[in-house]
């Protein structure tokens, strides 16, 4: 069983329903569950043509992204899939959505709304995305707070005692520093791939240090091995690096964690037919059959178990 532990799988665009087509892609092909984000800062950001990088372009207005975490998660609730909200509810023979958030810029002040979340069904969200938000610094622009603010390891310990999974994604190296000295659960990074010198885009802002890939480690955390932005290598890049992570932290702290259909995901794996590749890959360097397991679904099945124990 294949569980994508970070996909805005059927609704890449910022309006409308999801593709019921891409979400029926995933029995046929193993995943017993997608992961899927609702992006809070959407409508603030847009790709830099030149870069092909995420950027925000604009403030955000007062419940602004509250709004845009509510029209995702409604796409997504009536999309005619079941929703995971325990881990006794995935099961390969009846695919599932886990609920997600991406960014904590919907929250404005309120810790009471993660709470809300979470009896929605909500059960992973990042504290940060492209925009500096009250939790915390981001990886893709210059530090504003020092690290995780007050207000972000308050947020913390309430994702620990709702049971939501806290995933750093985007967060910077220092914000981690913080989270891990707040969070008494282990900890998500679900889509990043390890920095890599002298490789064409092997530095780039996403990617992770060693001291990084570290932190999330000792938590009993997972890094999600992410294809978005491998526009040279594609999927054949996106396995290469799990198998760096692998080789790197450890066959218990690596999962899968696509993005699709982000960045170069929109051709490359537009839904899940292609996720049998990277099992056979994993197969073919003479992995068993319990360290796949382990990274199509195991470690992050452990993860979510320790959050909602």
């Amino acid at each position: 069983m294949i569980i994508d532990m970070h996909t805005h799988a059927g609704r890449p665009r910022r309006t409308g329903d999801v593709d019921r087509a891409v979400l029926a892609s995933m029995a046929p092909n193993g995943i017993g569950a997608a992961v899927v984000a609702a992006i809070a800062d959407i409508p603030m950001i847009r790709r830099n043509p030149e870069t092909k990088r995420l950027e925000k372009f604009r403030d955000g207005d007062p419940g602004e992204c509250m709004a845009a975490v509510e029209n995702y998660l409604s796409s997504f609730e009536a999309a005619g899939m079941r929703i995971a909200r325990e881990p006794d509810d995935i099961r390969i023979d009846d695919p599932s959505l886990v609920l997600a958030i991406e960014g904590c810029d919907f929250l404005e002040g309120n810790l009471d709304r993660l709470d809300a979340m979470a009896a929605r069904g909500v059960r992973s969200i990042q504290l940060t995305h492209y925009l500096v938000n009250e939790t915390g610094d981001i990886q893709t622009e210059p530090p504003v707070h020092g690290g995780l603010t007050a207000f972000g390891a308050a947020a913390v310990r309430r994702m620990n005692q709702c049971g939501i999974i806290v995933d750093v994604a985007h967060c910077s190296e220092d914000t981690v520093k913080g989270v891990v000295g707040a969070t008494s659960k282990p900890i998500l990074c679900t889509h990043a791939n390890l920095k890599e010198p002298g490789h064409p885009d092997g530095d780039h802002l996403r990617y992770l240090s060693p001291d990084y890939a570290r932190m999330v480690v000792e938590t009993d955390g997972v890094i999600g091995a992410w294809i978005a932005v491998l526009w040279r290598e594609k999927l054949p890049g996106m396995i290469r690096q799990l198998f760096r992570t692998i080789d790197a932290v450890g066959i218990d702290h690596v999962g899968i964690g696509t993005d699709m259909p982000a960045g170069v995901a929109a051709t490359e794996m537009p839904d899940f037919s292609r996720h049998q590749e990277i099992v056979a890959a994993m197969r073919d360097r003479g992995m068993t059959a319990e360290e796949v397991e382990k990274v199509c679904s195991g470690n992050w099945l452990r993860v979510f178990n320790k959050a909602r124990g």
